[in-house]
């Protein structure tokens, strides 16, 4: 757990990564009853974690992706049959599944899924399907290489991201210690831990860079590392600001800025030049 103030709004929620502001707006979606169902609670859940499933699948989860690799997983996503096989129609509810509104419970997405998901956002609701070679030769890349792919979720509301995203690296948001402000980079993110019973958490982070016009998109996922914002993050950027400047920022004389893991081990990051010179 940790502190933060209580959110008001989507930006804060995604800035102090609260998983309650998530649970509730699952509990909102699940426990809809529309005037057509009357009284019928348990179609309504079972309805609304249908819709709930058929937007989120549209982002490229829980199916083969075609990356041009053998044996590529296809991810999980629950369905309303899932649930009432493995506890009862009648038995399940909101209380049962709200952990899938943080990436948890019964979801399962690979590494790549999870960096396609946060390139859908710096498109606002596209995608292209991720392959290993952009082209062979000088004629560029085969067209369907290139052919968009769309969500089902309007592009209008991806923008609503976007300000809280920019907030988990700024101050006060979870991965604050991982910014690139100061080499001129501004990066949207978002933090993640996973909760891993019977040892230690796993780490994750997905974000892109630069916010304001993206270039590149990084997800990285650390098993049994502890929290995504100690963990993760700080490999994240690095292979941004590497990508983006050419170079990473150079070391201070006494070695590197260092951030720890949430285990007690230590992920070294190099020194920005506004941090060599305030030790000068």
């Amino acid at each position: 757990m940790h502190r933060h103030p209580q959110p008001k709004d989507l930006t804060m929620g995604l800035q102090y990564s609260c998983n309650p502001y998530f649970y509730q707006v699952m509990r909102n979606l699940i426990n809809f009853v529309p005037d057509s169902l009357g009284q019928d609670s348990v179609a309504a859940r079972h309805a609304n974690l249908a819709m709930w499933r058929r937007y989120v699948r549209s982002f490229g989860v829980d199916s083969v992706m075609g990356v041009d690799l053998p044996r590529e997983a296809p991810g999980f996503l629950p369905t309303p049959e899932y649930y009432d096989k493995a506890r009862g129609t009648t038995k399940w509810t909101y209380r049962s599944i709200y952990s899938l509104s943080i990436g948890q419970g019964e979801i399962n997405l690979t590494g790549l899924q999870m960096a396609n998901m946060a390139a859908i956002i710096a498109n606002q609701g596209w995608y292209y399907t991720p392959h290993l070679v952009r082209n062979v030769g000088d004629n560029g890349p085969l067209p369907r290489f290139t052919e968009k792919r769309y969500t089902l979720i309007d592009s209008t509301h991806f923008a609503a991201l976007l300000p809280g995203m920019v907030a988990v690296m700024e101050r006060g948001g979870t991965a604050e210690t991982s910014s690139l402000a100061d080499v001129g980079i501004t990066v949207a993110g978002k933090t993640g831990t996973i909760e891993n019973d019977g040892d230690d958490d796993h780490a994750a982070f997905v974000g892109f860079a630069p916010a304001e016009n993206p270039e590149i998109v990084v997800a990285v996922y650390l098993e049994n590392a502890g929290f995504g914002a100690t963990a993760a993050a700080p490999y994240s950027v690095l292979v941004m600001e590497k990508y983006l400047r050419g170079e990473i920022a150079p070391a201070v004389k006494s070695g590197k800025h260092a951030f720890s893991n949430g285990r007690g081990a230590v992920i070294n990051r190099p020194a920005t030049p506004a941090e060599e010179k305030k030790l000068q």
